[in-house]
């Protein structure tokens, strides 16, 4: 890459996760990063400046770019600017796009905080060969949406794999308790993704959407998570739907699909994924999931939809307050199983290996969904050599474990966020 001004641009940097975005970088990267902020409005983006500089006085000087989706000339102005730009401006279907074609095209690699699989779906389509053809990177969903669950399980694969040999049969994951509120913004892809056709409560889509076509036929054909509830003994809790979990269950089979494409393998022959939600008893499981059915109905009709997002949900913009995030948590296991061992098929007492990886972490959206961003693209500003070489990268729309693997974990480590796997 040629050399640019700046090694990171955060884009959308007015609105909630933006700023908060700017602030996990402006305590924990004090020197060594150049970058800047970018937006639609200079005044606003000198008053999320002025908030800077009470972090880190010498951000005064901060860098602004003015830049708008409305604008694609704009945006190419920026990306030709940056290394790597870290989007948070969502909805993702109505202002996403333009910034992937500017990143694409200026050469720019990119990371988001998405969680609308359509409009994964729809730049993979769009982009993906060019950016590969040009060794650009680009990491959608590297927020809480669907870091946990995508790295989770990267962890439980790569265990088996070193510590048995083995490649994985299954994974399965559960967010066991969480503590977090939304903010407009949020909220309003939520109703995105139910809304569309393609994916959300109620569709029938194949989990296997975001795989990449040449390796389809190698893969398990998979439906995505239902409202269901059910006693799962390994997470000793009852099971519901997690309305994020047909988001995330596409990006872990892209990953393996990913993976398959790269080395043959993948995370083994028959791997299959499934996610769900803990709840404290049989009741409030039954409640979750029928709750997640209703609601999804009701998003579904356009009307409706924007009558609940007009009336009970917070604007975009608005979210939840310091003192609320702070308090924020949440804990996801993920348990991965190993295929039988070889001679053992069909042996009263062979069993397979086991592992569990635990990821815990602050406020989902606000705390680490920032952190996760940051540090997924400081793989691209400090470690871009060793994740083409270590991970065997070259470009194209990727995920948070294919992209970034063991270095994305390494340095979650550095900053002690508290990532295990272990045998189980």
């Amino acid at each position: 890459m040629v050399a640019r001004e700046y090694d990171l641009v955060i884009y959308g940097a007015t609105g909630f996760t933006g700023l908060r975005t700017c602030q996990y970088l402006a305590r924990n990267y004090t020197e060594g990063v150049r970058w800047a902020i970018a937006g639609r409005s200079i005044p606003k983006l000198e008053e999320v400046r002025e908030k800077l500089v009470a972090i880190n006085p010498a951000l005064s000087s901060l860098p602004i770019i003015k830049a708008d989706a409305s604008n694609p000339e704009s945006l190419e102005a920026m990306t030709a600017q940056t290394k790597v730009v870290i989007s948070t401006v969502g909805p993702f279907m109505q202002y996403g796009e333009p910034l992937v074609a500017a990143c694409v095209k200026q050469g720019t690699h990119y990371v988001d905080s998405t969680g609308e699989t359509p409009f994964v779906n729809n730049i993979i389509n769009k982009y993906h060969k060019d950016a590969l053809d040009k060794n650009v990177i680009l990491v959608p969903q590297c927020g809480f949406d669907s870091v946990p669950s995508d790295i989770g399980t990267k962890m439980v694969v790569d265990f088996i794999r070193k510590e048995y040999g083995l490649p994985t049969k299954s994974v399965k994951a559960s967010l066991l308790s969480f503590r977090g509120e939304a903010s407009g913004g949020t909220l309003a892809s939520v109703c995105n993704i139910i809304a569309d056709k393609q994916g959300g409560v109620g569709s029938m889509v194949d989990q296997n959407q975001l795989v990449p076509e040449s390796v389809q036929d190698k893969l398990v054909p998979t439906k995505i998570s239902m409202p269901t509830v059910h006693y799962d003994y390994d997470f000793q809790k009852w099971q519901t739907y997690f309305i994020m979990s047909s988001s995330n269950e596409k990006i872990v089979k892209r990953s393996h699909g990913l993976a398959l494409e790269a080395n043959g393998d993948g995370y083994g022959p028959q791997f299959t994924y499934h996610e769900s939600m803990s709840a404290p008893g049989f009741a409030s499981a039954v409640i979750a999931a029928i709750g997640m059915g209703l609601g999804g109905a009701a998003l579904s009709v356009g009307p409706l939809r924007r009558f609940i997002q007009n009336r009970f949900m917070p604007a975009q913009g608005e979210g939840p307050s310091d003192e609320s995030i702070a308090k924020g948590k949440f804990t996801v296991h993920v348990i991965g199983e190993s295929t039988l061992p070889e001679n053992t098929e069909g042996a009263a007492d062979a069993k397979p290996f086991r592992a569990l990886a635990v990821i815990q972490g602050g406020d989902p959206g606000y705390a680490e969904t920032c952190r996760y961003l940051v540090e997924g693209a400081m793989c691209l500003v400090k470690s871009e050599d060793l994740v083409r070489s270590e991970n065997k990268v070259k470009g194209g729309v990727l995920t948070p474990a294919h992209a970034f693997g063991q270095i994305f974990i390494r340095r979650l480590l550095d900053r002690n966020v508290n990532l295990t796997v272990s045998k189980l």
